[in-house]
């Protein structure tokens, strides 16, 4: 299997940095199947988690933090990060 990015675009203005960095933190139990964790500053409120180019977690959309637990559990549900992965954007 590839191993595959995740990226996690937080807020900075709004101080999103704790959220994102628990995020990420939660996401080394995956280290075995992660090319990489990226935190990426931004604006405007967003809080965003993406494995590759798939949208599983959107604040904007949501309108809310994951709970802890939330991102391990969708990538499981999803097998994004496992030998038979597959296809699973939000929705």
């Amino acid at each position: 299997m590839t191993k595959k990015p995740v990226s996690i675009e937080f807020c900075v203005m709004w101080n999103y940095f704790p959220n994102a960095a628990r995020v990420a933190e939660e996401l080394l139990k995956f280290k075995e199947n992660l090319s990489e964790i990226v935190l990426i500053p931004s604006s405007g409120g967003v809080f965003e988690v993406k494995v590759g180019d798939q949208l599983i977690f959107s604040k904007k959309k949501l309108a809310r933090f994951p709970e802890e637990g939330e991102i391990s559990n969708i990538i499981k549900e999803k097998r994004l990060l496992t030998e038979a992965g597959r296809n699973g954007n939000i929705s």
